[in-house]
């Protein structure tokens, strides 16, 4: 039953984008490898150091990657959601994983072996140049993330990470609405924002007068373009 299940909603996700320029044969060596799991909220799928030795793919909910100082101290988010593959980086060479994932909502994955993805992508011209083009967008994302930090006012660097949580995690509601649609707390904020929770409070209440955000239950709402 749970092969049966496993092999149904894998073969769905033929044509995602991480998958469709796989030949058959390789999707379907893919597929004879995944396996299926599901992780409660909180719940670690990996934690840095631990051998790099499996890829995941999110079918439902959010993961935060995380990375910590020498006092243990978290300095560093970014998130996983809907429909991809990760992680990406050390790809063909790391040997262990350099940050930690943890299930931020009740999440649905599968994950599939290392060396297997990567011999299919050696092998693939299609699938390897994709890769290097998703690797490219994470690249500009995290140039972005660190343009961010480097700007001295902390109430533009919560905005601007505003902007970028909005960019990656938002759904459209209507032409004037995107709401992220996962729990977002104002300490998640303020560490990607580096500063404090309160300033970040701040900001988040100056701009829910404005009536460019609403922010209720650590869900983030998004009006009329108000934050780009």
């Amino acid at each position: 039953m749970y092969a049966d299940k496993v092999d149904y909603q894998f073969s769905r996700l033929r044509y995602q984008a991480d998958f469709e320029h796989l030949t058959d044969d390789e999707f379907q060596l893919l597929k004879a490898n995944v396996l299926l799991r599901s992780y409660k909220k909180g719940q670690v799928l990996f934690d840095e150091g631990d051998a790099r030795d499996r890829l995941y793919y999110v079918v439902d909910g959010l993961v935060r990657i995380e990375r910590y100082d020498e006092s243990a101290t978290y300095y560093y988010y970014d998130y996983v959601t809907n429909y991809s593959v990760f992680p990406l980086g050390g790809v063909f060479e790391a040997e262990v994983y350099t940050h930690s994932a943890q299930a931020m909502t009740d999440i649905e994955t599968f994950y599939f072996p290392t060396q297997i993805y990567e011999q299919i992508c050696q092998k693939n011209t299609n699938q390897l140049l994709y890769l290097i083009k998703k690797q490219n967008k994470i690249i500009e994302s995290h140039q972005l993330r660190l343009q961010t930090g480097l700007t001295s006012n902390a109430h533009d660097r919560v905005t601007q990470n505003l902007y970028i949580l909005k960019r990656e995690l938002g759904q459209q509601e209507s032409k004037t609405k995107v709401t992220i649609p996962f729990p977002i707390t104002l300490k998640e904020l303020a560490v990607n924002s580096g500063t404090t929770r309160e300033t970040a409070g701040q900001v988040i209440k100056k701009l829910k007068e404005k009536g460019f955000i609403d922010y209720d239950k650590k869900i983030f709402t998004f009006y009329e373009d108000a934050i780009k």
